[in-house]
């Protein structure tokens, strides 16, 4: 049996952060009923990529859509309300992100949905959170990117800042929905009580930024830019070789035996980088010294040294590449999305006892219309 097995999510989130929270719940056996407006979500149409019949699948809704049915609902509609209300009776957990505020004037707010169904888990995902100065403006992840600090250290030193590539901030707040969620669903077990869960993209990011904070709050400069090198250690990031770039990662502890490998046992004693401080003090020093004789070689040559003194080392990958290793295949990490030949990232997380399962592909908008609203039972 699937640890959420019996676990009813209405689902009303859209974009990133609500659809991924959704889609690892129902990986673990919860249903959930995705409801969307009469027009589908937006994230159906964004990016690039388009796949299924008319195009109504973009990559990005096939990636975090899975074990989901779809429903369409006109939220504002007096025929919309009374069916949410009759929707609400049989969930176990709401999902929302809409701006703080929206949901109860739509009618099924927290206290709406409690009035219906006492022990209901009411999942709230928003940009700043249900409280404080800024609960009422937008968030997405490129702004709060930008708003917690996280491009001023992202990018070169001197250069305009940059993003995060891959949305980190939605993701990992939709990983903390579902663990909330989770929790909520342990304490109703013992106690029989639901509850609310405020969860904001404006807490995940300056939890994501927290060893920072701590560094510069424990007297560090304030951290700006250093491109594709780790900030708290030196040698440690991305470099190029001849070939190709290469990532490299170098501690306290290693160090020794890295300048040895290289036959740059100077390194060791100089005063410039005796120590991880002194390296990261004078870390383009360090590099004038490293990055030319890394452009003598091939990447795979440096790689090899490394690993052989057990260094953390590793080829630069696109995603054409990550999609032929063979270590995604033995971890199941890419899988087919069942639209045309669109493929997507599979379950991150591995239970050996009970482990997630990919039961059905992302829902047609309104597939499942019929089968849910048609049953539904007056309250």
């Amino acid at each position: 049996m699937a640890p959420l097995e019996g676990i009813r999510v209405l689902d009303f989130s859209q974009a990133m952060a609500g659809p991924a929270c959704g889609m690892l719940l129902g990986d673990f056996g919860a249903e959930v009923v995705k409801i969307e407006p009469p027009e589908g979500e937006s994230s159906r149409r964004w990016g690039s990529a388009r796949a299924g019949e008319g195009g109504q699948f973009s990559g990005l809704y096939l990636a975090l859509n899975r074990n989901k049915s779809s429903i369409t609902i006109d939220l504002k509609s007096e025929e919309g309300k009374s069916n949410i209300r009759k929707l609400i009776a049989s969930a176990d957990v709401i999902l929302e992100n809409f701006r703080p505020g929206v949901a109860s004037r739509l009618g099924f707010g927290y206290a709406d949905a409690a009035a219906i169904k006492p022990d209901i888990i009411y999942c709230s995902i928003s940009g700043f959170g249900q409280d404080g100065p800024l609960r009422d403006r937008p968030g997405l992840d490129m702004l709060l990117q930008a708003y917690v600090g996280h491009m001023s250290i992202t990018g070169e030193p001197g250069r305009p800042s940059v993003r995060t590539g891959p949305s980190p901030i939605d993701l990992l707040t939709g990983a903390h929905a579902a663990y909330g969620i989770s929790l909520a669903l342990r304490e109703r077990d013992k106690t029989g009580r639901g509850q609310e869960i405020d969860l904001s993209l404006y807490d995940t990011a300056v939890h994501l930024i927290g060893h920072y904070i701590a560094d510069y709050t424990g007297g560090a400069d304030l951290p700006g830019k250093h491109g594709p090198f780790f900030a708290f250690l030196a040698p440690y990031g991305m470099f190029a070789a001849r070939d190709r770039e290469f990532y490299l990662g170098v501690d306290s502890r290693s160090y020794p035996a890295f300048c040895n490998a290289i036959d740059r046992g100077d390194l060791i004693v100089d005063p410039r980088f005796k120590t991880n401080v002194d390296r990261l003090r004078n870390r383009d020093a360090l590099h004038e010294q490293l990055i030319p004789l890394f452009q003598t070689r091939g990447a795979q040559y440096w790689v090899e040294l490394a690993m052989k003194i057990g260094i953390p080392t590793i080829l630069v990958n696109d995603i054409g590449e990550v999609l032929q290793h063979e270590q995604a295949a033995a971890r199941e990490m890419i899988v087919s999305s069942g639209v045309d030949a669109v493929r997507i990232a599979g379950i991150p997380l591995k239970l050996r006892q009970t482990p997630g399962e990919i039961r059905r592909k992302p829902p047609r908008l309104g597939e499942d219309n019929d089968r849910i609203l048609g049953g539904l039972v007056d309250i």
